[in-house]
């Protein structure tokens, strides 16, 4: 991807078009529009997130010609860096893939953003151990490092051995869809089209055993009133029909239990609001902080695993628990007092206030005019 102000062009680089690359492209080129914003891939492909960019009038993709043999090592070595200089690119930004290693040794500003420093969801222990050793060579072009949040900058300057000042804190923003509006009627409608219960937890993301999800059914099930079901919403997996389906046979609670496909993105925000509340069993990923903004955004009640990452995420507006027993306790005293609920939501709602897609862009653009800033003074 590639960014660009004042007529200078800055380039940001991310294969797989991820969450967090999508919506800081989707920011930056809504809040700075005259700025070019270029996607670098090695891999001509159709997909529709990526497509899903090409809305955004200041926004590029730029693939390696065919004649290039090796298209991966055009994308990790020299081969993006003369094509970047070719564009007249000034900065380069990396989003967990690394950055190309023809950066080594040069003033070119570079920006590297680690969403899981660890990359504790690669394939096995050996596309992690690759994964780090990139992003340590990485770490050590880069001009500025971006870490998603304290306990990840902690962890990026203990693991890889970086300067404290080198590292800095940008958190993500929340989807915009999550500030449509639904009318009322719309409510019912959705309840009959996805057959959703009358009154539901609802679970949204991955259906695996890293997720917690036993814990989110046993929550449900301590829950004083028994008429609350639990709603999961996310694709079946080996672990869903062996373990979390037999787990609620186990604990008599398949009558309050459902599981749904897929939602379209359009409704998530209704289904939100129709839930009692959301629930976020686990807190140790960036996919879960997504969830917490999201939801607290779309006006929902959240409930999840207390954590450091939670409470700088969530803030007030979060029902944290330490167990299950703990979170049913907690839960069902807010669901029974009116003003409590409240409180909270009001509390959430000021809280996205810190995650908007102003306030992402804005940070990130000043750390792109910073570092060419001090690249002037050094060739200077």
């Amino acid at each position: 991807m590639v960014v660009g102000y004042g007529g200078r062009k800055i380039i940001m680089e991310n294969n797989d078009t991820s969450y967090y690359g999508r919506i800081l492209i989707k920011a930056l080129a809504k809040h700075y529009p005259d700025n070019y914003y270029i996607l670098y891939s090695p891999e001509n492909k159709s997909n529709k997130r990526l497509t899903a960019l090409f809305n955004e009038d200041s926004v590029r993709v730029k693939f390696p010609r065919n004649h290039i043999h090796s298209k991966s090592r055009w994308y990790t070595n020299n081969g993006i860096v003369r094509s970047a200089k070719g564009h007249g690119v000034n900065t380069f930004h990396g989003i967990d893939d690394g950055i190309a290693s023809g950066f080594a040794g040069s003033s070119f500003p570079t920006v590297f953003t680690m969403t899981d420093p660890l990359y504790r969801s690669a394939n096995g222990w050996i596309e992690r151990m690759l994964m780090q050793r990139r992003a340590r060579k990485a770490c050590k072009i880069a001009k500025r490092i971006i870490a998603l949040d304290e306990v990840d900058r902690q962890l990026i300057i203990d693991h890889y051995h970086v300067k404290p000042d080198d590292v800095e804190v940008v958190h993500p923003c929340f989807y915009e869809g999550c500030d449509d509006s639904v009318p009322e009627n719309m409510f019912e409608i959705l309840r009959e089209k996805y057959h959703l219960p009358e009154r539901f937890v609802l679970y949204k993301g991955r259906l695996d055993k890293e997720d917690n999800l036993v814990e989110a059914m046993k929550l449900v099930h301590a829950l004083r009133n028994r008429k609350i079901s639990i709603v999961m919403l996310g694709y079946r997996t080996d672990h869903f029909d062996h373990v979390i389906k037999e787990e609620a046979h186990d604990m008599h609670i398949f009558h309050r239990f459902k599981q749904v496909d897929k939602v379209h993105h359009a409704d998530l925000t209704a289904v939100c609001k129709m839930a009692k509340a959301v629930i976020i069993p686990s807190t140790e990923r960036a996919r879960d902080l997504y969830k917490i903004i999201n939801a607290q955004r779309s006006g929902a009640l959240v409930i999840c695993k207390d954590s450091a990452r939670a409470r700088e995420f969530g803030g007030d507006g979060v029902i944290y628990y330490d167990n299950f027993e703990e979170g049913a306790d907690k839960l069902s005293e807010v669901l029974d007092d009116d003003n409590k609920k409240a409180a909270i939501m009001e509390a959430a709602r000021n809280n996205t206030e810190r995650f908007s897609d102003k306030i992402l862009a804005d940070h990130m653009i000043h750390i792109y005019r910073s570092i060419l800033t001090h690249r002037r003074l050094y060739t200077e």
